[in-house]
């Protein structure tokens, strides 16, 4: 908690009016800091070192004047909203505007008198007050935004928060061109079933976490985590063609991933992938749920590529092969039938072509991706 306590800064070169000055002040509260500077650099020091809630600022002072020190202050973002009160022995009219033209709250003139300086230095107090308690209120203010912000972040997509930021409105609209990526984990039920409800969130945390880094990282993009289902989108804010190839590298990172986790982990995860392109659907449920999702037919697609996808295996809709024939080669599957669409062509994706990077220095295949799992007709 902040502290309420006021800090007053005293710049005078003079020891006499400083002490004066003090004395006549401290019968304002009993809960007041006193600070003093002799010279324009030191009070600017003092100021930016200490933020003082008032500065009371002689004009005349040795080598840096309090002019000087005043206009200094206000040029600076981290001082510029500190009130300050000039103390001069000029008592011209011109010499007041330039003052409060600089930035001065008030003008007191020389030789002060009493009521005139508490009078004028409890003004102050208050606007001094009133912006320390907006200052607090914009900290707490930005605290909030910040941790609505993250979570805002970790529900939707970062286009879509941008946007709403902005203050725009989120109208459904189609993608034509993506490929969808969906994976869960082979057994996950069964196994959880033997784990404590914190190793198993922890498990899915460290598992989701990775794999919405390998997304980020081949400029796919999250949509939901349902249970042990991961789903994300290659090509929907991007509009690159290469949306399927990105897909199929996210995807081949996330096996790679649990296969050398499983490695080092007492718990054997393996994942079940598919992948469909085509064109989607994308906006909010519900006005009153702030549920960013996919629709369309080759959402259900995908969701059949990885329904019938085997353990540790990407598998493909025709659609997203002829995409990635350039760059990989297949296994062709038998033909599965699909509720509502009769028998479809799917594909195991096999490796990259002219790339071994899937294999081992021997050349065997890596734990968990040997073809041998692969259904050829």
């Amino acid at each position: 908690m902040q502290s309420t306590k006021l800090t007053i800064l005293i710049a005078d070169d003079m020891d006499s009016i400083a002490e004066f000055i003090k004395v006549q002040l401290s019968s304002l509260s009993n809960d007041i800091d006193f600070q003093r500077a002799r010279d324009g650099y030191e009070t600017y020091r003092c100021a930016f070192q200490s933020k003082p809630d008032i500065i009371l600022l002689d004009w005349e002072m040795p080598e840096i004047s309090g002019m000087e020190a005043l206009r200094s202050l206000k040029l600076n973002p981290e001082t510029q909203d500190i009130p300050i009160i000039i103390i001069s022995s000029f008592s011209s009219s011109d010499k007041v505007k330039e003052a409060l033209e600089a930035g001065a709250i008030d003008y007191l003139r020389k030789p002060i008198e009493t009521e005139e300086l508490i009078a004028r230095v409890r003004s102050a107090m208050t606007l001094a007050s009133t912006l320390k308690q907006l200052k607090i209120q914009k900290q707490q203010l930005e605290i909030e935004q910040k941790k609505t912000h993250h979570i805002l972040k970790n529900i939707l997509p970062a286009e879509i928060v941008k946007s709403l930021k902005a203050g725009e409105a989120i109208q459904p609209r189609p993608y034509r061109n993506v490929t969808i990526l969906m994976a869960d984990l082979v057994n996950f039920t069964e196994k959880s079933t033997r784990m404590s409800p914190r190793k198993l969130l922890d498990e899915l945390r460290i598992i989701f976490t990775k794999m919405d880094e390998i997304s980020q990282k081949h400029n796919c993009v999250r949509i939901k985590t349902i249970g042990d289902a991961y789903m994300a989108v290659s090509g929907m804010f991007s509009n690159s063609k290469e949306h399927a190839l990105r897909a199929a590298k996210a995807a081949m990172e996330m096996r790679k991933f649990i296969q050398k986790r499983n490695l080092q982990n007492g718990i054997q995860w393996e994942l079940r992938i598919g992948l469909n392109s085509g064109e989607i659907i994308a906006g909010f449920i519900s006005e009153h749920n702030l549920s960013y999702d996919i629709f369309g037919d080759n959402v259900n697609i995908a969701a059949r590529m990885q329904t019938h996808s085997g353990p540790m295996q990407i598998n493909i809709s025709e659609s997203t092969k002829k995409l990635l024939e350039p760059h990989f080669s297949f296994v062709r599957r038998v033909p599965q039938r699909v509720k509502g669409k009769g028998m479809i062509e799917m594909y195991y994706l096999h490796k990259p072509q002219n790339d071994s990077s899937l294999f081992s220095q021997k050349g065997r295949p890596l734990r968990n991706a040997s073809i041998s799992n692969f259904d050829t007709l």
